[in-house]
């Protein structure tokens, strides 16, 4: 049963990002957005290769245009993500986030052909109504957050569709090792121009982070050989609940009625997708 094997892993995915939420919103006060992104991917990366090596394989990728894309798409995906929850609530930004499958489902049809059917096209559309409801823009408390936390979500669908298409050629680790090396490339000029050296806490957390998505980037991966992209994102929302859990608890942030009603209508639009997708 490849789905339901995949299902598993595509939930414990969610919940240890959950975990790297967390993380980020503890360090995005204090560090530099550049030098979290530099120390997640030169940790990733080393240690990923480390591991390739070692059960002799190789380095070199076979799709190294799609490999490199999916490098750029996620660190992009990553640096808005940081940004986001540095200047947002967590459960705002992650929501924000989990828009990617109003995106899949457009750029699936694009990239790998897949149908797109009227009542996604529908779906799709009460999602964005959910969005402009969270965003809220007449609000006083509007700030780029919100704008950063919606790209993340946007260009985050890119690279989950690139995922599924890299799955059908190439194992979860060197698609992990790719992005990790694309990315560290991408953020070290930011790193060394906003220099900033990590004081013990925030070593311990830079680590923890790096080892979490050490875990949870290749089951994701994995996962996504054996079902949809667009199933895939949505099952990874359960991230939302565990990260709205944690902002609520942990960072004693505010449950507004927008994040409600907005939230409701954007993982709803997710989960109906799912569903047709399931249907059909």
């Amino acid at each position: 049963m490849p789905f339901k094997n995949s299902y598993w892993e595509m939930l414990l995915a969610a919940f240890v990002f959950s975990l790297v939420d967390i993380l980020l919103k503890s360090l995005s006060s204090s560090f530099p957005a550049a030098g979290i992104a530099f120390f997640r991917f030169l940790t990733g990366g080393l240690i990923l290769g480390a591991i390739i090596l070692g059960r002799g394989g190789s380095l070199r990728g076979g799709d190294l245009r799609m490999l490199v894309l999916r490098g750029i798409s996620g660190t992009l995906a990553f640096f808005c993500l940081v940004k986001s929850v540095s200047m947002i609530t967590l459960p705002n930004a992650i929501v924000l986030f989990y828009t990617a499958p109003l995106f899949v489902v457009p750029l699936s049809f694009l990239f790998l052909g897949e149908r797109v059917r009227k009542t996604e096209l529908i779906l799709i559309v009460i999602g964005f109504i959910g969005i402009y409801i969270l965003i809220n823009p007449a609000s006083r408390a509007f700030n780029m957050g919100y704008v950063f936390a919606l790209l993340s979500g946007c260009i985050g669908a890119v690279a989950t569709v690139l995922v599924r298409k890299l799955r059908q050629t190439h194992g979860p680790l060197i698609i992990y090792f790719y992005f990790c090396l694309v990315g560290g490339i991408i953020a070290f000029p930011f790193f060394v121009r906003e220099f900033a050296m990590p004081d013990l806490r925030q070593f311990l957390f830079l680590a923890l982070m790096a080892l979490l998505l050490l875990i949870a980037q290749p089951l994701m991966n994995h996962a996504f050989k054996f079902c949809k992209a667009s199933e895939g994102s949505v099952i990874l929302m359960a991230e939302l609940v565990f990260a709205g859990v944690a902002g609520v608890v942990l960072f004693r942030e505010p449950v507004t009625v927008h994040l409600l009603a907005g939230g409701a209508m954007i993982v709803g639009s997710g989960v109906g997708l799912n569903l047709v997708n399931r249907k059909n």
